[in-house]
């Protein structure tokens, strides 16, 4: 189980919760509709079809709640051989020490 950078939203994900960033051979019997620029991107669980082809629930399209949503930079980290995330300039896995904070929408609490 490796963590990887969406594409999407730039947040950690886990492969195991996420269809393996639903690059997976797998990938056409997703149901893109409505997300179709998402296509053979990595994607964490919220940013990933929520259907598939079929029209059964891939139980994604929202996070998965079984670690908190860490939000990086978009593009700054990949997979290092370990599993872990890591800098692209760095090579710094601590990734935490860069999350962005989330943005209020407007008339939203967080």
């Amino acid at each position: 189980m490796s963590l990887f950078q969406c594409n999407q939203c730039g947040c950690c994900d886990n492969t195991a919760l996420s269809w393996q960033g639903f690059k997976t051979p797998f990938g056409d019997t997703f149901d893109w509709t409505g997300i179709e620029e998402r296509e053979g991107m990595r994607l964490c669980s919220a940013c990933g079809p929520a259907k598939f082809k079929d029209g059964t629930s891939t139980d994604c399209g929202k996070w998965h709640d079984k670690f908190p949503r860490v939000f990086l930079p978009l593009g700054m980290f990949r997979t290092a051989r370990n599993g872990n995330l890591e800098h692209v300039d760095n090579g710094d896995q601590d990734f935490r020490k860069y999350a962005l904070t989330p943005k209020r929408s407007e008339g939203t609490e967080e």
